[in-house]
């Protein structure tokens, strides 16, 4: 399994003393198998904190899930226990952290925790909860929590190739919403920038800045062509 972290610097080794308490699924190293969303992320830390966007690809061998070796905690979906044990967790008011190793699940934005603040205030039933947080986008995290767990983590040995070929994907979906062309198009102007032969020559490093970041160079570029 490919993993994705959305950062404003690169990661190549994980501290965990450095993550954060009172997300979603407690303290722990963050990940995703959607690369836009790790993408994005790395935007608004670069925006929060400085730095630069970068995101950083880990392998991850999936067959974990299947021995019991480590503590594992999977959400398919968005339920009721789900609910629940994301409130505990973004209690700051709890000093403890969960005892599973990793945990997998849905991710808790900001309009879905609105809705657990009016369970949590006994305003809406959790049936009411659940109607109001299932959205078709769909979202993903695996949160690496104890040393064991981290230490499964494998920084992808060919990750610079993985970065542009998503990058290029990200850059044409940008131009086919914001010029209105087909794939096809915005593919052959993509190609044919000068854009592309920066990502593409690793020399420069610019491929481990986010995909928003590098499209804004296209625009500039296709800009300035006319």
């Amino acid at each position: 399994m490919r993993l994705f972290h959305g950062s404003n610097t690169e990661i190549r080794q994980i501290d965990l003393s450095r993550c954060l308490p009172h997300k979603d699924f407690g303290a722990g190293f963050y990940t995703t198998t959607i690369y836009q969303h790790a993408s994005e992320r790395a935007q608004a830390k670069m925006q929060e904190q400085g730095g630069k966007a970068v995101v950083s690809v880990f392998d991850f061998d999936e067959n974990v899930f299947a021995d019991d070796k480590l503590a594992v905690k999977r959400f398919e979906n968005p339920s009721a226990e789900w609910v629940r044990f994301v409130m505990k967790n973004r209690n700051k008011e709890t000093k403890e952290n969960h005892l599973f190793d990793i945990v997998e699940g849905p991710v808790a934005d900001d309009r879905m925790y609105a809705q657990f603040a009016l369970f949590e205030h006994g305003i809406i039933s959790m049936e009411t909860v659940l109607e109001r947080i299932t959205y078709r986008e769909q979202t993903h995290q695996i949160v690496f929590c104890t040393p064991a767990a981290v230490a499964l983590l494998k920084p992808e040995p060919d990750y610079a190739e993985v970065l542009i070929q998503y990058i290029i994907g990200d850059m044409a979906k940008f131009l086919i919403n914001d010029y209105n062309i087909s794939m096809t198009d915005a593919l052959a102007k993509v190609y044919n920038s000068k854009t592309y032969r920066l990502i593409t020559d690793k020399k420069t490093g610019i491929y481990r800045n986010a995909s928003a970041h590098i499209y804004e160079l296209l625009k500039k570029e296709l800009c300035n062509a006319k």
